[in-house]
């Protein structure tokens, strides 16, 4: 992991830019699901045992991504759209979570009326169904923590679904506290501030031709602020003037957007996506 974002979109960005990439994104989300389910079927055996091991190790199975993508299953529609703006736009490929933690309810049903079934064949044993959960969540969230280890950027769509604002002792102190009510959320976020963060072995450039060309004077300026809670503090905060930005200005040094009043920048055409990204503070 390089880098991590608190993103958070308006219903006006969603249905004016990105749901028309609710296709493409649908695409990609069950076809990472469909590959995860593929690789787990092949590790529970006949006899009862399960290769905990090569299950953890292939439940994310699949190509290189370029994003984590964090978020509520309530959301997953938005999500879906979000995943397929990125390939679209940038030719970044998301990982969404929740086609491999959706299916773990799944697989675990299919392990317990295989195993785990008393023998008048309609109730479960509670010790066995302990057990087989949780080893398989703990398999999971190994699997999740490496797969953000991995990945070079982590963005956790924030919305009402995913973290809700709690009056308790906090507010009395008139602070805000933010919390999940989903397990997977919470873990996931807070591996982002326990795995190290690793600079990518590309060479990230300082967009310096771009400021001397003065192409993305009088813009608005990016605003960057912390999130109080102890796993958000950390994540840049990216919202509607900035994922606009982004586009707009990866378009411009790559030669995708026209006009009279774009300039023609030479030594960009071929930069990565998210090195954009990055550079928003100095470009704005």
């Amino acid at each position: 992991m390089y880098s991590k974002f608190d993103l958070k979109i308006s219903s006006f960005l969603y249905n004016s830019e990105l749901n028309k990439h609710l296709e493409v994104g649908k695409k990609i989300y069950n076809n990472h699901g469909e590959q995860a389910k593929k690789n787990l079927k092949k590790f529970i055996y006949d006899n009862g045992h399960i290769d905990g091991t090569s299950m953890k190790d292939n439940w994310f199975q699949m190509e290189d991504v370029d994003v984590f993508i964090s978020h509520s299953h309530q959301d997953i529609i938005k999500v879906q759209a979000f995943a397929g703006w990125l390939y679209d736009e940038f030719g970044l490929k998301a990982f969404v979570d929740s086609c491999v933690w959706g299916y773990c309810d799944e697989l675990l049903k299919q392990i317990d009326d295989t195993y785990c079934k008393k023998s008048d064949n309609k109730t479960y044993s509670y010790e066995l169904r302990n057990y087989t959960t949780s080893h398989v969540h703990i398999m999971l969230s190994t699997a999740l923590t490496e797969m953000i280890n991995k990945t070079e950027c982590i963005m956790f769509y924030n919305t009402p679904n995913s973290v809700s604002l709690v009056d308790d002792l906090c507010a009395i102190k008139k602070q805000k506290k933010e919390i999940t009510l989903s397990p997977w959320i919470y873990h996931e976020l807070a591996m982002t501030s326990l795995v190290k963060i690793c600079k990518p072995e590309r060479r990230i450039p300082i967009l310096e031709d771009a400021i001397v060309h003065n192409v993305f004077a009088e813009r608005n300026t990016i605003n960057v602020e912390y999130d109080v809670n102890t796993y958000l503090k950390d994540m840049v905060s990216l919202e509607e003037n900035e994922l606009k930005n982004w586009k707009r200005f990866y378009q411009i040094l790559t030669h995708k957007l026209d006009g009279e009043d774009i300039p023609y920048i030479n030594g960009y055409e071929n930069i990565f996506s998210l090195d954009v990204l990055y550079n928003l503070p100095v470009l704005l």
